[in-house]
């Protein structure tokens, strides 16, 4: 060895050989007592990560379990207040039901002639029936909404077609 590790010229040839013949034959005379040790480390790196992997999903699953029952509590509560707007208001399905001359009967007679079956109708199957509508109509579907249900979109598309 004439050339030292401190000497900053070492021969590029001597690095090659090094690298691609010398590590590589100690390294097959070494492996025979290195293998298994070797071997072991991997076994205990590999249960170790099994085991922190197992822990991990089973600490997502209940989160993801408990997050996926409040969303599905959610979606009820919303289809439920979906289901209630839908359909039509007891208060206001009795007066009309009742034969006595009341003023709520008064308004569902005079509204029969603008929109047929009015109380029975959602509000997003009404809205395109306002635009055929003129002003004097459009203002008895107004009074009637107004003391009835008082449904926020069609009281707003009533007043932008009334300009």
């Amino acid at each position: 060895m004439s050339a030292s590790t401190s000497d900053s010229t070492v021969d590029p040839v001597e690095q090659l050989l090094d690298l691609f013949l010398y590590a590589p034959i100690g390294f097959l005379a070494k492996s025979a007592e290195s293998v298994p040790d070797l071997a072991k480390r991997g076994r205990t790196q590999a249960a170790n990560a099994r085991v922190i992997g197992q822990f991990a999903l089973g600490t997502s699953n209940t989160k993801a379990r408990k997050a996926f029952a409040e969303a599905e509590q959610h979606v009820h509560a919303f289809l439920k207040i979906i289901a209630e707007s839908a359909a039509p208001s007891r208060t206001q399905a009795s007066p009309t039901a009742s034969s006595s001359g009341s003023e709520n009967n008064d308004n569902s007679a005079t509204l029969a002639g603008p929109i047929e079956n009015y109380d029975t109708l959602t509000a997003v199957q009404i809205l395109p029936l306002l635009a055929t509508l003129p002003p004097a109509e459009l203002q008895q579907v107004s009074d009637y909404e107004h003391t009835h249900r008082a449904r926020k979109t069609i009281l707003t598309r009533i007043r932008q077609l009334q300009g």
